[in-house]
């Protein structure tokens, strides 16, 4: 079990790194799974594609998110505050809850299909895929409450990558639409069964159950419920509802345009999210322990991180982003240029965004967390309503980026009012500011004077050679940082990361 003993900025970098793999590579597979279906499905039939798993995942994450994370955040500062006997009742009441969860889902799904949605069979198999992934949420919270992060991510990047080469296969034996959600229920079953064995074997690792779950009922509840409304307006802002509104009002080849480029926008967003996500559960422990400055210090250090981190990947992402979806899609999706480039415009605020939010789950302001959502999902869906209907994907993309602005300002706003202003470092932050920028002028003027396949590759090493030149010239990092990450990481890569980072270090005032 890990105490807030042994939570320290090197475990929380560690369980990062295992929660970044685990989401970014399976967008990675994604990715690779849509590029395939874009082929042999067609613009129409990757839009349809796309809605049924919109609707699904959607269930999904309105029916166990709320759970997951109240789950995640109680196992942590049960553990953190010596109370694990407790957690047993608690863990046997969320699979219940849950189980009642993923059948109503799993219904609504195979009504429809029922009903008369084609696909008929994709419908239907898309309910299955709603049951076990929505169960599937009380053994992985259990996993990362209790920071096993290494257990909580091999299991779906192993099936992960079985699920994208059988989901090819099928689709280039004629398998269509139906066969992609034939491919992902199986799979799920698999993940569901393998990650549930896992949490019993961690279960079995706390203290002996105790009968006082009565008083952390009150509180699962009370953590549930807001938190689960808070997914509800999240899902506005954070996972693409603008689909909905392209449903209705567009064609079906524009969903499809949006979709891709959310998915590529998503699979970027990985990076620094799920660094911010491994935050949560330790600011949950931390906070069970009264550790307030542990809390503090790390939370201001990974936020220069992720801002150091993302710059250049926005820069790049503008440069080079429209080039590559029409080399990997094709012609037929050459209109996601233009939606690719307003979405990367904010990246660095979406990463802060997803930081923020963890945080506050991790000390519980719920309520801020909240309301936050709510501002940030009536700004959507007022300008979807407003410019979709006229701009169609460009107009979605658009209502996104405008929720995503205020989700993020009202977020950092509330911590500023909880803690008072971060210690940002500001011209260390400059200096990266403008190594990112030149980064990705380069790439930009590579990819003005080749092809796209070649502009592709070549403005990629030349913009992270320039960015790694300028880093090390202009000395982005701030001192502090740089030598935590050279004590954590910089044995990496034969001891060229720690050195990296040694020289990107500002100099001592």
């Amino acid at each position: 079990m890990t105490d807030a003993r042994d939570t320290t900025g090197r475990s929380v970098f560690r369980g990062g790194v295992w929660w970044t793999a685990s989401r970014t590579i399976p967008q990675l597979y994604v990715l690779a799974l849509s590029l395939v279906a874009a082929r042999f499905l067609g613009p129409t039939g990757m839009g349809r594609q796309s809605f049924i798993a919109f609707t699904e995942l959607s269930l999904v994450a309105l029916l166990s998110s709320g759970l997951f994370f109240a789950l995640m955040r109680l196992v942590g500062e049960g553990l953190g505050g010596g109370r694990s006997g407790s957690l047993h009742g608690l863990i046997r009441w969320a699979w219940r809850v849950e189980g009642v969860l993923a059948v109503t889902g799993a219904g609504l799904l195979a009504a429809a299909g029922l009903l008369g949605a084609n696909p008929r069979n994709a419908w239907l198999l898309s309910a299955v895929v709603c049951l076990v992934l929505t169960v599937h949420a009380v053994p992985t919270a259990v996993l990362i409450g209790a920071q096993r992060w290494r257990q909580a991510s091999i299991v779906g990047l192993v099936t992960g990558f079985g699920a994208t080469l059988a989901a090819i296969v099928v689709l280039s034996q004629g398998g269509g639409i139906t066969g992609m959600f034939a491919v992902e229920a199986a799979i799920g079953a698999i993940n569901l069964g393998w990650t549930s064995l896992l949490a019993r074997r961690t279960q079995a690792e706390f203290a002996p159950r105790r009968d006082d779950f009565a008083a952390f009922r009150r509180v699962a509840i009370r953590t549930v419920a807001v938190l689960s409304l808070s997914e509800v307006l999240a899902l506005v802002v954070e996972r693409r509802s603008e689909v909905f509104f392209l449903a209705h009002w567009s064609p079906t080849s524009q969903i499809a345009i949006y979709s891709i480029v959310y998915s590529v926008v998503i699979a970027l967003v990985q990076i620094p999210n799920a660094m911010a996500a491994a935050v949560s559960p330790a600011v949950a422990t931390l906070f069970g322990a009264g550790a307030g400055e542990r809390i503090r210090s790390g939370y201001e250090r990974a936020l220069r991180l992720l801002i150091v981190a993302s710059l250049p990947l926005t820069t790049g992402g503008l440069a080079l982003g429209p080039a590559l979806l029409r080399v990997v899609y094709g012609g037929a999706y050459r209109a996601t240029g233009p939606v690719l480039l307003i979405m990367m415009g904010i990246f660095p605020l979406v990463a802060i965004s997803g930081l923020a939010s963890a945080l506050l789950t991790g000390i519980g302001r719920l309520r801020m967390l909240l309301a936050a959502s709510a501002f940030a999902a009536a700004v959507d869906i007022g300008l979807s309503v407003l410019l979709i209907p006229r701009y169609d994907a460009v107009g979605a993309a658009l209502a996104n980026v405008g929720a995503q602005i205020v989700l993020a300002t009202t977020l950092l706003a509330a911590i500023h009012w909880l803690a008072g202003p971060p210690r940002l470092e500001r011209r260390a932050i400059f200096r990266a500011v403008v190594a990112s920028i030149a980064t990705g002028l380069v790439a930009y003027g590579v990819n003005a004077l080749l092809p796209d396949a070649a502009a592709v590759g070549v403005g990629l090493v030349a913009g992270t050679a320039t960015f790694v030149l300028l880093a090390t010239t202009l000395r982005i990092l701030p001192r502090g940082d740089a030598a935590w990450l050279d004590e954590t990481l910089g044995r990496h890569l034969r001891g060229q990361a720690g050195r990296f980072f040694r020289a990107a270090a500002a100099p001592a005032r």
